[in-house]
């Protein structure tokens, strides 16, 4: 028996609704470019809610490259076509190397990924709600441990019960389309 409690995951994204995904860098986020347009990320460390120190991040030059692809209107797939072209590489090696890079990125909460919806009708609408319900948690953790404020905490909790509502409307209409055809 093990005493050590399992960090909680949140649940799986299709890999084709991550292709399609749209990275965002995370709101209050500041970076720097040097004159050879290496970009620098600012990364706040906070106590509380006083910042103590900003770490810097530095990217390479691939990275720096990436970065400046993301402006929350572009889509994964889109900055792995753009790689194969810019780079000469093959779509799959695009797309590899785009998908550890992003997720390094998220890991690190430097980025967000906004996901398409899920396609009615399949079990990806249940993932999602699930997945929406993780990240409300993970969002009160947060705003117990003082990161995110009041303001903000209620926000996006907000948003994310209005998703879940919406994508909850769509799995009892779909269950109700089915029951009358």
């Amino acid at each position: 028996m093990s005493f050590l409690k399992k960090k909680e995951k949140p649940p799986k994204i299709s890999p084709e609704r991550l292709y399609h995904s749209i990275p965002v860098i995370t709101p209050g986020l500041e970076y720097e470019e040097d004159a050879k347009g290496i970009i620098r990320i600012l990364v706040p460390v906070k106590s509380g809610t006083q910042t103590v120190r900003t770490i810097k991040i530095k990217l390479d030059a691939i990275g720096s490259r990436i970065w400046k692809r993301i402006d929350g209107k572009t889509s994964i797939s889109e900055i792995a076509q753009w790689m194969k072209n810019e780079f000469m590489i093959t779509e799959r090696e695009a797309e590899i190397s785009l998908s550890m890079f992003i997720k390094s990125l998220v890991d690190k909460k430097l980025v967000a990924l906004i996901l398409p919806p899920p396609k009615p009708g399949t079990p990806e609408v249940q993932e999602e709600i699930e997945r929406i319900r993780f990240e409300i948690k993970e969002l009160e953790k947060a705003y117990k441990k003082k990161k995110v404020d009041e303001k903000t905490y209620r926000e996006i909790r907000e948003r994310y019960e209005e998703a879940i509502k919406e994508l909850e409307e769509k799995v009892k209409g779909d269950a109700f389309s089915e029951k009358n055809f």
